[in-house]
């Protein structure tokens, strides 16, 4: 089953366990928490991170790429905090992986690396050397240290010695691509060569039918989808009665 994580505003997400029901005291109620959307989102972000990394099945996965089903869907947010949340289980080595070319929205969310402007094909050999930690146990791979230049996004060869390094320099690979419903079909070439893909959708910019277009083309591909975003759902109910569900 693929997990889904949903990213909201000012309010709620998709997936709620039900809250046990407990007796009420109208006179010894106690003041209720205020709904913290943040909290909730992370504790989601946790969750798919447990499930896709530390528990997935039929086995968990290293290398995973995010992906977004559109341009206008932010999905590099999601990659950086799945990564954070995984370095801080002490899980091992993370690493952070700039694969998007065009926006480098993961690596820029950042700020400029130490090493901006000085990668190429020669120099970017051992990627943990090559990278910058940004945290404990979390590494950033420029796009620069992880692709060489551009034209390597859609070279197997390439990729594959790629991904063959990152195995053997991290325990785990979060790669932040490009829109999987772009044309020239790098994201899912990607999803192929690693262990699956996460995606992202918009719940006010994705259509269906667009959604349902690019999880053909992964499964066609033979890319495990292996969780889902669902970013900005809002929900037409006040705070306090979601927060009863």
């Amino acid at each position: 089953m693929t997990p889904t994580l949903s990213i909201v505003r000012g309010g709620a997400a998709e997936d709620v366990a039900r809250e046990s029901e407990q007796p009420r005291n109208a006179a010894a109620e106690a003041p209720e928490k205020a709904w913290d959307a943040q909290q909730f989102a992370q504790e989601q972000i946790r969750g798919l991170v447990r499930r896709v990394f530390l528990q997935g099945w039929p086995r968990p996965a290293r290398q995973v790429v995010f992906s977004s089903a559109g341009s206008q869907v932010e999905v590099a947010s999601v990659c950086r905090k799945a990564g954070e949340v995984l370095a801080a289980e002490r899980a091992g080595r993370v690493a952070l992986v700039e694969a998007n070319v065009r926006t480098k929205a993961l690596e820029l969310s950042f700020g400029r690396t130490s090493n901006d402007g000085e990668d190429s094909t020669e120099t970017a050999g051992a990627l943990r050397k090559s990278s910058r930690q940004v945290g404990r146990n979390l590494w950033l791979v420029s796009a620069a240290a992880f692709l060489g230049c551009g034209e390597n996004g859609n070279n197997s060869a390439w990729l594959l010695s790629r991904l063959g390094e990152l195995r053997r320099e991290f325990d785990f690979a979060l790669i932040h691509a490009s829109p999987a419903g772009e044309a020239d079909g790098s994201a899912v070439f990607l999803g192929h060569l690693a262990d699956g893909l996460v995606l992202a959708v918009d719940a006010h910019r994705t259509r269906r039918r667009n959604a349902m277009r690019i999880r053909e083309q992964l499964s066609a591909a033979h890319v495990r989808l292996l969780g889902t975003v669902l970013r900005d759902r809002v929900f037409p109910i006040p705070e306090k009665l979601y927060r009863r569900l």
